[in-house]
């Protein structure tokens, strides 16, 4: 690879971004609007590439016709013999487009494949430790030990996109999702399973990526008791089968206890979409460092989020709609995420009191 210099003035840009992650997506939409906005004004043509998961909950926050999407899952769900056929359509669509430049924002392995198969006659990436062949440019992003101030994983995203001439934001911001209001379908969804407007709604995430981000499920048990009892609606929520045997298990150590009222699980149950259309309008959420959580934050949904040992000035939640709460006890210096001498005293050792007592219903 030769640093080539930056193109000044290209007309057909595409931003190559399909993480198939929530939060690391609502983290940078914001940049990506304003982004789109940036082009719009500029009279250049722009495309971003999505994973498809995110289709319906983003399709109206960007221009029309703007999202290419990625198609992550049928790529994974298909044989040996139509698994080539998918990735070959998207980046048919990628390099119809005729790019002047494209560019990512991170590089995992299929953003970094895509921009450098974009067909693209400038191709800029990010991170020249992980990949670097390929590209006429990569800008030398450091996403860990960064200045004071600018440690947040927002701040990467962002240098990407002044080295193109985006003008610095008033204030870093999540996705601005553009969603309906919830509609005859969905509200007889939700009152089939047992939603009751009446009460408040504290909306709980009790699943985790990473064990090192997983408070205790006795722990969720006791806080859905806690709510129970103070006249709350606790809601479960969740996809996939680790989520369900989480809140499975949640559930049934509840029904051996007399709690007033009843814990709803709608897990497997929403659509990313309804998800947000059903966070909109719930009073509160609970949960650990994930998606769902950043999702909450990102309509606006007054919330605690609880940490273990991940970087909380990489990843906290954007905005201050959310309060992160973290143990007091400081990580070993032998420790890491993946190996800790403490067993994570840092998260098992937050109380469901502790948590409880941040509500604020109003």
């Amino acid at each position: 690879m030769t640093n080539k210099l930056i193109p000044e003035q290209p007309q057909r840009v595409l931003l190559v971004n399909p993480t198939k992650y929530l939060g690391n997506l609502l983290i940078a939409g914001g940049l990506m609007q304003s982004w789109a906005n940036y082009c719009q004004d500029q009279g250049i043509a722009f495309r971003i590439v999505m994973d498809d998961s995110f289709h319906e909950l983003c399709e109206h926050s960007f221009p029309p016709e703007s999202l290419i999407y990625f198609p992550r899952r049928e790529i994974n769900q298909a044989n040996v013999f139509t698994k080539p056929s998918f990735y070959l359509n998207c980046l048919k669509q990628i390099r119809q487009f005729k790019a002047d430049l494209a560019f990512n924002i991170e590089e995992d392995s299929a953003t970094s494949n895509l921009t450098r198969m974009s067909g693209a006659t400038f191709k800029l990436g990010c991170s020249p430790a992980r990949h670097s062949s390929g590209y006429d440019h990569v800008i030398p992003i450091v996403f860990e030990n960064r200045p004071v101030g600018q440690e947040h994983r927002w701040n990467s995203y962002f240098e990407v996109f002044a080295a193109l001439g985006l003008p610095q934001p008033t204030a870093s911001s999540y996705l601005k999702l553009n969603l309906p209001s919830a509609d005859d379908a969905l509200q007889t969804k939700l009152l089939s399973n047992g939603i009751d407007y009446s009460r408040p709604i504290i909306a709980l995430h009790a699943g985790a990526t990473k064990d090192y981000k997983q408070w205790p499920l006795d722990h969720f048990t006791a806080l859905c008791r806690l709510l129970l009892n103070a006249g709350m609606q606790p809601v479960l929520l969740g996809a996939g089968q680790s989520d369900q045997r989480i809140n499975q298990k949640i559930i049934q150590d509840l029904d051996d206890e007399k709690s007033e009222g009843k814990v709803v699980d709608l897990c497997n149950t929403l659509s990313l979409k309804e998800l947000a259309i059903f966070l909109s309008s719930c009073h509160f959420m609970i949960g650990n460092d994930s998606g769902p959580f950043h999702l909450g934050s990102a309509l606006g949904i007054k919330g605690s989020v609880i940490f273990g040992p991940t970087n909380k000035a990489i990843w906290g939640p954007l905005g201050n709609v959310s309060n992160l709460i973290q143990g007091e006890f400081k990580c070993d210096p032998a420790c890491s995420k993946a190996y800790c001498l403490h067993d994570h005293r840092c998260l098992k050792e937050i109380t469901p009191g502790q948590v409880f007592s941040t509500i604020q219903l109003s």
